[in-house]
């Protein structure tokens, strides 16, 4: 009986550690947080210009890409491909896309689904900072593992029903992987997006320089935070 019992302290030991050092939903939310510079430094984002280059998946080369973004007001990718210009714009009312290289003649609405998750990303200061005030509804999903790194999974629901899964690397505290499941094609699918390279900027902005999902993928050579843009840009005619 001595020696049953001796496997089976070590094994209560082993629970019991795992669920005393479990986090809870703030403590994730408050490390990540830390780790993107702090509440107070996040607050003070109020717009964000990204340029790079975009690989599109089975494309032989990258493009230029340009990403203007202001606090809540509306965020515009311009992609350069072949000397013609494409863009998609996103603001809290809709979400259009206007693509010429693929024979638009003009701006064309995005889904439904498209455009609620673009419009996830207008919130600069992201989903868990005062996500109560903002009326966004998370909880704990599980965990995951990316890249071979464990991850603490968050579910977030966003107030235009965007139901989003946030994967944050439990060493690091930044998010790393997204899932959101959107229709398009004619078929729900996951719309998975992966983040990595995280630098801090000039301004102490930390952002991913690269980021990736089923369309291709996106390297930010530099990241200009904090400038006047001209709200004109977002409006689609």
């Amino acid at each position: 009986m001595k020696n049953l019992m001796k496997p089976a302290i070590l094994i209560f030991g082993l629970l019991f550690a795992q669920f005393a050092h479990a986090q809870t939903l703030d403590e994730i939310i408050n490390k990540n947080l830390e780790a993107m510079g702090g509440k107070q430094k996040i607050l003070t984002l109020s717009s964000a210009l990204m340029t790079g280059t975009f690989t599109a998946m089975g494309a032989p080369s990258p493009i230029n890409i340009t990403t203007t973004k202001k606090y809540m007001v509306g965020s515009r990718i311009d992609i350069d491909a072949n000397g013609v210009n494409n863009y998609q714009v996103i603001t809290p009312a809709a979400g259009w896309i206007y693509t010429p290289i693929q024979g638009d003649k003009e701006p064309r609405p995005l889904t439904d689904d498209q455009t609620k998750m673009g419009q996830v990303q207008l919130d600069l200061h992201g989903p868990f900072l005062n996500y109560h005030e903002k009326g966004i509804k998370i909880v704990l999903a599980g965990k995951d593992t990316v890249n071979g790194s464990f991850c603490n999974k968050l579910k977030v629901t966003s107030p235009n029903g965007n139901i989003t899964d946030y994967c944050i690397d439990s060493k690091s505290n930044f998010v790393v992987k997204t899932s959101t499941k959107i229709f398009q094609f004619g078929a729900l699918e996951d719309f998975v997006t992966m983040y990595s390279d995280y630098r801090k900027n000039a301004d102490g902005f930390w952002f991913a320089y690269n980021i990736s999902n089923q369309r291709g993928e996106t390297k930010h050579e530099s990241v200009t935070t904090n400038i006047t843009i001209d709200e004109k840009i977002f409006n689609v005619k």
